[in-house]
């Protein structure tokens, strides 16, 4: 019988060989099962998740559908726009699966090394079985599926047909390797912090130039789509591109071009297997709680010295320090910079640029959201209020004024830097009654949003990109219907403004300025007196759930 907690597929045997000298297939074998079982534990574990999960399939069905007939009309066109377009969507997708998962924090972490580390399997049993396991879930499925249907695409020539099968598992290969190995080179990097800044401010910064990009290609649109063959036959001498431009090569009787592409997406992923291999071998030969040095011993407690001895100063004190020295959160503020410059750079210089206007009351919206994340981060660490008895209105009130230490002054920029560069100080009355409702009505909000419901984000320690398994289509919806509700709560100073900004009378302006000013702090204590009073009574429910976030 295996031992508690340890998966009987990967104990050891004690009548016959360790797991480690078990056969590589077995082993990948009980490896993808598990990761099987997870799943559908995780779908099912209640009745929200479960219609979450099929409104997900729906929509994720809709668009398989969708391919495979865009898929099957294009093999009805000449070889060469053939060529063009699944060249280029094939760079696409294998540039997607290589750095989606570590950009939006999305890395599948169920089958993660760390995990892994102290079970005796070998580095290769654990590649073949985190490669294998990519197509148990949603995307490597519907990858799979949608790379067999591509070969529709190749009909009218017989030989492309065959080509474009031969490459069909050399192509997933790519994929999956690629985004493993990315993600494993990640997570190592990720153990060191200023280099983990670092790496988001440069994914931010990336972000930050789709606004120019995208514009740039809307308004040169005739001559991108004239080039896009072009583009194509660059792509193609790529690792990004070149399995994909085989079956022409094919079926154009290019033999030399066609091997040569072949060897050359080969080599990639026996490169890229190589480079998985040995942070596969680090993660697994590292201990899962490894720390650096001890700190230096203070008697000085800082902030907790500063702040009245009150709990819901105690409260606000320890989140001020996650605020400045949690880079889950300080990674955060790196947006509110990004989404000023995206604005400014999209904006039309004689319009009425709505969007950049609406800085200030956005920036206070992004923020205020984000606390209701807050039970969330603090993982097991919430058992500390549970054990010392604090209020659920003291916890909310100090995480609240911790927020707003860091989102006040961040909102005040947001609001003045558009007035300051365009202009328009009449606005000045209606959007910060608009700032003022979206930060504290958001704050309400968010208080009871934490209390009520909490959903998987990085464990403490770990870095930013990397996301425990869990997440679920129903953990998106929820997010997405808090985002509306705060959107709902800023209409009664957001359409006195709009009113105003449209040519009505500077009463409307005031008229915004006084609903932001009444309503911002009636719907923030009613949010510290509600979410205070569900905290009380779900707290031990709390700390179960954000202890499955692993």
């Amino acid at each position: 019988m295996a031992a508690p907690g340890v998966s009987p597929g990967l104990a050891p045997d004690p009548q016959g060989a360790p797991p480690g000298r078990a056969g590589t297939a077995a082993l990948a074998r009980r490896l993808v099962t598990l990761k099987a079982r997870i799943l559908l534990n995780t779908l099912t574990r209640s009745t929200w998740v479960l219609v979450g999960t099929v409104l997900g399939a729906a929509y994720f069905f809709f668009l398989l559908v969708s391919s495979l007939v865009g898929l099957f009309l294009l093999g009805e066109q000449d070889l060469s726009l053939v060529r063009t377009v699944l060249v280029l969507a094939g760079s696409a997708a294998t540039l997607a699966w290589w750095l989606v998962p570590v950009l939006a924090s999305r890395a599948d972490a169920t089958l993660d090394p760390a995990r892994l580390a102290l079970f005796p399997l070998t580095v290769g049993q654990v590649q073949w079985g985190q490669l294998l396991g990519a197509l148990v879930g949603v995307p490597g499925a519907l990858t799979a599926l949608a790379l067999a249907g591509s070969v529709l695409s190749w009909r009218s020539s017989g030989a492309a047909v065959l080509a474009a099968l031969v490459c069909l598992p050399l192509a997933l290969a790519l994929l999956f390797t690629g985004s493993r190995c990315v993600t494993a080179l990640a997570i190592g990097l990720s153990r060191r912090r200023r280099l983990t800044e670092l790496l988001s401010v440069l994914a931010i910064v990336g972000l930050v130039l789709l606004g120019p990009l995208f514009a740039g290609l809307v308004s040169g649109l005739e001559l991108v789509w004239e080039r896009l063959p072009d583009y194509a036959g660059v792509l193609a001498w790529t690792p990004l591109g070149a399995v994909w431009a085989v079956p022409a090569d094919v079926a154009a009787g290019q033999w030399a071009q066609a091997a040569a592409r072949l060897a050359g997406t080969a080599l990639t992923v026996l490169a890229l297997v190589l480079a998985w291999r040995v942070a596969q071998q680090r993660a697994l030969t590292s201990t899962a709680g490894e720390r650096g040095a001890a700190s230096s011993e203070s008697s000085d407690a800082g902030l907790f010295d500063r702040l009245p001895p009150r709990p819901w100063a105690a409260v606000a004190a320890r989140c001020l320090i996650y605020w400045f020295r949690d880079p889950r959160y300080s990674a955060g503020l790196l947006v509110i910079p990004a989404l000023a410059v995206l604005l400014w750079l999209v904006r039309d210089p004689g319009g009425p640029n709505v969007l950049f206007h609406a800085l200030g009351p956005m920036v206070a919206a992004l923020l205020a959201y984000t606390i209701s994340a807050d039970v969330s981060s603090d993982n097991t660490a919430v058992h500390l209020h549970l054990l010392t008895g604090v209020r659920g209105v003291h916890d909310r009130a100090g995480r609240v004024l911790a927020l707003l230490v860091v989102a006040v002054p961040l909102s005040a920029a947001g609001l003045l830097l558009p007035l300051a560069m365009e202009g328009h100080w009449r606005l000045l009355p209606g959007l910060l009654g608009t700032t003022v409702l979206a930060l504290l009505g958001g704050c309400g909000l968010a208080s009871v949003m934490s209390a009520r419901y909490t959903y998987p984000v990085a464990p403490p320690g770990a870095s930013p990109l990397k996301t425990p398994e869990g997440f679920t289509v129903l953990n998106v919806l929820v997010q997405f219907v808090a985002l509306g509700l705060m959107l709902v709560l800023t209409l009664p100073a957001a359409v006195p403004l709009v009113v105003h900004a449209a040519g009505g009378s500077a009463l409307w302006g005031w008229g915004a300025l006084v609903a932001g000013v009444l309503l911002g702090p009636l719907l923030c204590s009613l949010g510290v007196v509600v979410g205070g009073r569900w905290y009380d009574r779900r707290a031990p429910e709390l700390l179960q759930e954000v202890a499955r976030f692993r």
